[in-house]
């Protein structure tokens, strides 16, 4: 058995992937969620002439959160943004130190992240802060997904680190897309079905 499908044995990288399996899964409940509460503020303030006080708010706070929880498995899945015009005819050693380099950023910003976020969430908490709104909910109820979307992204990052070695970095094609090789696809399906 090749090293890249022990790794993805490995329960505590299954545990982080499980997670943000599940984070996404929230996220495409919130999306949905927040379709039907707009669709419904729509029917209600043109219908009906009845608006309500609520659909802004709860709306507004479900993105904000489906958004940090996605993070995590957006890592995951290799779809984060990225500019693959080099890296489709770099040398692979120099994918590799790109992407490592690409990983330690990310870890680092959102360690920068996590930090800030508390400092910011435990000064609305103290101070009371409350948000400009119709329902006036507390500051501190979206400042919170900063932390817990970061640090699930720091979860996943540190994964991603320990997997790169052993799976390798991604290979790109003149056009930009992610080539993933057939071992790999097997790998993740076999990982995603054990999840």
């Amino acid at each position: 058995m090749s090293a890249a499908k022990n790794i993805e044995k490995n329960a505590l990288l299954r545990w982080i992937d499980k997670i943000s399996n599940i984070c996404s899964s929230i996220g495409v409940y919130m999306i949905i969620f927040v379709a039907v509460v707009l669709t419904y503020e729509a029917i209600a303030r043109y219908v009906f002439h009845a608006p309500t006080r609520w659909t802004q708010d709860v709306s507004t706070i479900m993105q904000i959160w489906l958004t940090y929880l996605g993070m995590a498995y957006v890592l995951r899945d290799g779809s984060m943004i990225r500019i693959t015009a080099v890296l489709a005819v770099a040398p692979r050693w120099l994918v590799f130190i790109l992407e490592l380099l690409a990983l330690l950023i990310i870890l680092s910003f959102s360690i920068l992240a996590v930090y800030k976020g508390l400092e910011m969430m435990q000064d609305s908490i103290r101070l009371g802060r409350r948000q400009p709104t119709m329902l006036a909910l507390p500051n501190w109820i979206s400042e919170l997904a900063i932390i817990i979307g970061f640090g699930l992204l720091i979860l996943q990052t540190l994964a991603e680190i320990v997997r790169l070695p052993f799976r390798g970095p991604p290979s790109f094609s003149i056009d930009g897309e992610v080539v993933i090789a057939q071992d790999e696809k097997n790998s993740i399906t076999t990982s995603q079905e054990q999840s």
